[in-house]
């Protein structure tokens, strides 16, 4: 009889252990849904509190958004762009504004001494002071039917280099070679034109067994034309050797602003005060620096220093906001923040006001930070491109080549692993200078704004016309 009460009461023991063990864990869960419900209600009766405020920022934003969306066609590179069709008239604009620049470039060109503006640059060439190579990667555009006259994009950067070289009067420091790298080089007419002006290298085929191949694709032909191009130009003694595609049409500015980069960033920078001549780092030496991104390809999410960038502004422009909108009420009342909101002495107000103003802050930047992201970064680089001293070296991209300034001391080497380098669609050029980067650990920086402005809106990879007319039509600097 005692082992059986023994054994009841056991069980009455575990029974009433489990109950409590089960009470608590519901005690527990119950304690965070409690806080979320109390949580729900109180932000329930402070929205309600708020809701005239609350549905004046709800009307700001839907203000704004239809005043972006009414200016979408006339912002290429903006979230709202896609909204825009206008591939037409952006391809009889894009027309219209090629035929005025190169119709400027000719007549350029027809004030100078053809035989003596050569004779000048062949002596440069044989110079050892050079400050720059500059090679233009040029090819025979053969366009179709749709598009009647003539591109004429090496045409247009050939003269737009040598008047800026011209007018920084940097025309005995500078060798701007054509770089003909045409499967049929007699038949492309405008470096043959323009080789009266300005020295012309030729790419022979008749070595080369692999031009016109039929399995050659068009990406390994890329690399094989740029390979050349860098070792043409690494034959001149120079500073810097400067490596640009056919289109890649060059700024007023962009002489003065890489000399000053250049002579401030990479050369001597300032230490403790100081300018100081920066020696050669062999643990990480720089490779190249690329003078030309797509602003398509700039927008906030396409970089991590993109992101950081976006937030900075949009912190700076709500903290100015803010502090414009206080000074400028001063002690009045803040009834458009919170309704009974006086200037007070009392701590109890200036609390108050304090939780206020953070509201404000926070509200403004969620504001300006949606607005910034709409617009796009191009248009805020368009700003700094007002002065030299804007313009910026940034980590560089794996994107793109349009214009990029090598160190001569980085080219052998580079060249070495792109011969024994096949370009194919999933690895292009591009892509296997960014590996190369990576594996010998090099610098890379980007300019910004760019210094060069990519015209083709024909491509000569791709052989046919780009869609967004409109980014060659809005270019930002076509002078």
């Amino acid at each position: 009889m005692s082992k059986m009460m023994t054994d009841y009461a056991n069980r009455t023991n575990t029974i009433r252990l489990r109950r409590n063990k089960y009470q608590s864990i519901k005690a527990i869960i119950k304690i965070p849904i409690r806080c979320a419900v109390s949580t729900t209600q109180i932000l329930a009766r402070k929205l309600w509190h708020h809701r005239k405020y609350i549905g004046k920022t709800l009307f700001l934003y839907l203000i704004t958004i239809l005043c972006l969306y009414a200016l979408r066609c006339q912002l290429p590179y903006s979230k709202l762009y896609k909204y825009c069709s206008n591939d037409a008239i952006s391809f009889a604009a894009v027309k219209e504004v090629n035929d005025q620049r190169l119709l400027e470039a000719r007549e350029y060109l027809s004030t100078l001494d053809a035989s003596k503006t050569k004779i000048q640059y062949l002596q440069n060439g044989d110079s050892n002071k050079l400050r720059y190579v500059i090679g233009v990667v040029s090819v025979a555009r053969r366009t179709d039917v749709t598009y009647k006259g003539q591109l004429g994009y090496l045409t247009q950067v050939m003269s737009k280099l040598h008047k800026v070289t011209v007018d920084n009067g940097a025309t005995s420091d500078i060798f701007p070679f054509i770089c003909n790298v045409d499967s049929n080089p007699g038949n492309h007419a405008e470096a043959l034109e323009l080789g009266t002006f300005f020295p012309n290298v030729t790419k022979s085929y008749s070595e080369n067994v692999s031009a016109g191949h039929p399995t050659i694709t068009s990406r390994e032909q890329e690399k094989q034309d740029y390979v050349f191009c860098l070792e043409t130009a690494l034959k001149y003694k120079s500073d810097y050797v400067i490596l640009i595609q056919d289109d890649a049409y060059p700024t007023e500015s962009f002489y003065e602003v890489l000399e000053h980069l250049l002579k401030t960033k990479v050369e001597t920078q300032i230490q403790r005060g100081e300018r100081v001549t920066m020696v050669t780092n062999n643990e990480r030496r720089l490779g190249w620096i690329k003078l030309n991104i797509p602003n398509s390809a700039t927008n906030y999410h396409r970089n991590w220093f993109f992101f950081i960038q976006w937030i900075c502004l949009t912190a700076v422009i709500a903290g100015i906001s803010c502090l414009i909108f206080h000074l400028c009420k001063e002690c009045k009342p803040l009834k458009s923040v919170h309704p009974g909101l006086y200037c007070s002495s009392t701590d109890k107000r200036k609390r108050t006001g304090y939780i206020s103003s953070s509201l404000m802050l926070l509200k403004t930047f969620v504001y300006v930070l949606l607005v910034v992201w709409i617009i796009g970064r191009p248009y805020y680089m368009k700003l700094r491109a007002t002065s030299p001293y804007f313009y910026a070296l940034e980590p560089g991209t794996s994107c793109c080549l349009v214009a990029v300034l090598y160190q001569p001391s980085t080219l052998p080497g580079l060249i070495n692993y792109l011969q024994k380098t096949t370009c194919t669609k999933q690895l292009p050029l591009d892509f296997a200078l960014d590996r190369y980067r990576i594996e010998k650990n090099l610098k890379q920086y980007l300019v910004t704004p760019n210094l060069f402005n990519h015209i083709g809106f024909y491509s000569a990879l791709n052989k046919r016309f780009n869609r967004n007319g409109a980014e060659f039509v809005h270019m930002f600097d076509s002078s």
